[in-house]
């Protein structure tokens, strides 16, 4: 492979169904740098699921449509807007999964007329359906999209080389960028500390929705209260499950719901006095979050996490935990309790941060498009 000049600049176009903080802000360093001119067209994301909506001065430019999430791969005010763009850019990102198969199909075409601009995608290493299950469907698409595409940049190295070791992409195609957040924003809110000592306290932080199970958290809180009597909780998100946060909270004055938050000055002195953070259903960016303020992780195992789950070394910066909550609970607890144990993880979850720092994951991205 032959890296391109770095005189010159490439022209991204990111189709973004739905834009959130942490995609707006990673994007936005990569956006920064002289040689990426880099633009987002975005649908108007989800409805009444708890996500955040943030107007700040970004660098890369947006235009935004009036179109869900959900259907945004069939639009026809999206196909339309990308016939206009298409032939601006040298790269035009397109989420490969199967909702998008139309506009994806769509963009094909255009590029069958194009003389320069190339696609690629940003994603899982294969489609699934549900509970996580991978149908031969999900595989014959996922082989489908990855021979059409110029490009693929996978989320994590693990999910590159799985997907190269299942044969469903040819290596020449095959990129990584480890899927982070704006730790920048963070460093400049947080200087890394140990959690106080003899205040036990667990810190979920996510969309109220049902994969992140929600009951759980209750459930094994209040377990964990049992034998820690000054056990604390605090909980920062919203959506459709805030009730079963805001009964609980009436009862128990050890509970702060904080609602969304999403600038790190208010998130950093939330963080600074949790102990270890827990969200017992889907996992993602929050892995990232939570190391990169030194905290451990804790989750359990099911279909629906992303590949970020890759980034927890169980039993050294974190747990992924069978779904076995009076084993679950000796372990936790002991987490918690011990402080030799705890300040160990919190150094390793500390490491694992720094190694997924913004400013590596540009890098490692430039590079992925960069080469022929």
């Amino acid at each position: 492979m032959n890296s391109r000049s770095t005189n010159t600049t490439l022209k991204i176009l990111w189709l973004s169904p739905n834009l959130n903080h942490y995609k707006a802000r990673f994007l936005n360093h990569l956006a920064k740098e002289v040689d990426i001119d880099l633009t987002i067209l975005s649908g108007a994301g989800r409805e009444a699921m708890g996500d955040a909506q943030i107007d700040e001065d970004w660098v890369f430019q947006h235009k935004k449509l009036n179109v869900l999430k959900k259907k945004f791969g069939t639009s026809k005010l999206v196909r339309e807007s990308l016939k206009v763009y298409f032939n601006k850019y040298d790269w035009i990102l397109i989420p490969a999964e199967k909702k998008n198969l139309l506009l994806f199909l769509y963009a094909n075409l255009l590029k069958s007329k194009s003389s320069k601009t190339k696609l690629f995608s940003y994603n899982h290493p294969i489609l699934k359906s549900g509970n996580g299950k991978i149908s031969y469907l999900d595989r014959l698409l996922t082989k489908f999209y990855y021979r059409k595409l110029d490009r693929v940049v996978f989320y994590t190295e693990q999910s590159c080389k799985w997907a190269l070791q299942n044969n469903l992409i040819e290596p020449s195609k095959a990129f990584w960028a480890n899927n982070t957040i704006d730790t920048n924003e963070i460093d400049e809110n947080y200087i890394f500390q140990l959690p106080p000592e003899n205040k036990p306290n667990i810190l979920f932080i996510g969309r109220l929705i049902a994969t992140k199970r929600i009951q759980d958290l209750m459930s094994y809180y209040k377990e964990l209260k049992s034998h820690i009597p000054n056990l604390t909780l605090d909980i920062i998100g919203d959506g459709p499950e805030n009730s079963l946060i805001k009964k609980a909270a009436e009862t128990d004055l050890d509970i702060t719901w904080h609602g969304t938050l999403v600038n790190e000055v208010d998130i950093a002195p939330i963080m600074k006095k949790t102990t270890l953070v827990f969200i017992p259903g889907h996992s993602g960016l929050s892995i990232n979050h939570a190391f990169a303020y030194g905290r451990p992780y804790i989750t359990l195992n099911g279909p629906s996490h992303a590949p970020e789950l890759d980034y927890i070394d169980s039993g050294i910066n974190g747990y992924v935990l069978d779904d076995d909550i009076n084993t679950n609970i000796s372990i936790l607890k002991k987490l918690l309790l011990n402080r030799n144990m705890l300040e160990g993880f919190c150094e390793n979850a500390k490491v694992k941060g720094e190694y997924l720092a913004v400013k590596n994951w540009v890098n490692q991205f430039k590079l992925s498009l960069q080469y022929d």
